[in-house]
């Protein structure tokens, strides 16, 4: 008997690596999982931020936003003209 479980031969190897294989399939998941989870808290603490920034200075976010709208507005013309030629 070469295995823990009194399996013969490969059966009982194939067995062991087929055990450790789901095992480090299920430990990639959780991994992944509270990977998206500090992703998610991240992504809610700047969006709070943000909002908490805009309600704090309304005046100063306008200005921004409209400067990237105009910045954003320059770019597409210069696309739109130069895939015209």
């Amino acid at each position: 008997m070469n295995s823990k479980n009194g399996d013969h031969g490969a059966g009982g190897d194939a067995d062991q690596v087929k055990d450790h294989l789901r095992a480090a399939k299920d430990a990639a998941a959780q991994a992944a999982r509270a990977r998206a989870q500090q992703a998610r808290d991240w992504a809610s603490s700047r969006i709070d931020d943000l909002q908490q920034s805009v309600e704090a200075q309304p005046y100063r976010a306008s200005a921004w936003a409209l400067g990237a709208g105009f910045l954003a507005g320059i770019l597409v013309m210069s696309l739109i003209r130069n895939s015209r030629r």
